[in-house]
């Protein structure tokens, strides 16, 4: 009987945890190696002040500190209106900080994603902050992401994809 029990609870245990792996395995992650547009690079070239990262459907507006190898990136990210008036409720959304050598190659990569509620409201500003160490033989940074929105009545199937993956 116990043994029984044991056998039911581990095959309970496996089918929730392919269940939940599962339905994070369609995100997009910068792999390692993987190659970024010129275009999408940043420079890491000591202190940046203030600056604005741009996509049709984000805006991203942040600073970063450099002490020795330390970063601390803080910023404040904002979904466009045109997203948000028509799509106001987030059902997910991956933000991710990627960084690169001097060919573009991917030599790791950061996931900068907001908590959100999902279904919930879109928030107006999101708070972003992180501190790391430069990971050796990288000389930029790139910005990607992905994620899904919902009109107000979920049960019309009215909803919208986002992405933006500048790597080959």
């Amino acid at each position: 009987m116990a043994k029984r029990l044991a056998a039911r609870l581990s095959t309970l245990t496996l089918c929730l945890g392919i269940l939940l792996w599962s339905g994070c395995s369609n995100y997009l992650k910068p792999e390692v190696g993987a190659v970024a547009r010129k275009g999408a690079r940043i420079a890491l070239a000591g202190d940046v002040p203030a600056k604005s990262w741009e996509t049709g459907d984000l805006i991203f507006k942040y600073s970063l500190a450099q002490k020795d190898q330390s970063y601390t990136l803080t910023g404040i990210l904002t979904f466009t209106d045109s997203l948000t008036y028509t799509y106001p409720q987030v059902a997910n959304f991956i933000f991710y900080l990627s960084f690169v050598d001097d060919g573009g190659k991917v030599v790791e990569t950061f996931d900068l994603s907001p908590i959100l509620n999902t279904f919930g409201t879109v928030p107006d500003r999101i708070p972003i902050r992180l501190s790391f160490v430069r990971p050796p033989g990288s000389s930029a940074i790139v910005f990607s992401y992905q994620g899904r929105f919902f009109d107000n009545q979920r049960e019309s199937n009215g909803s919208w994809d986002i992405h933006y993956f500048p790597f080959n």
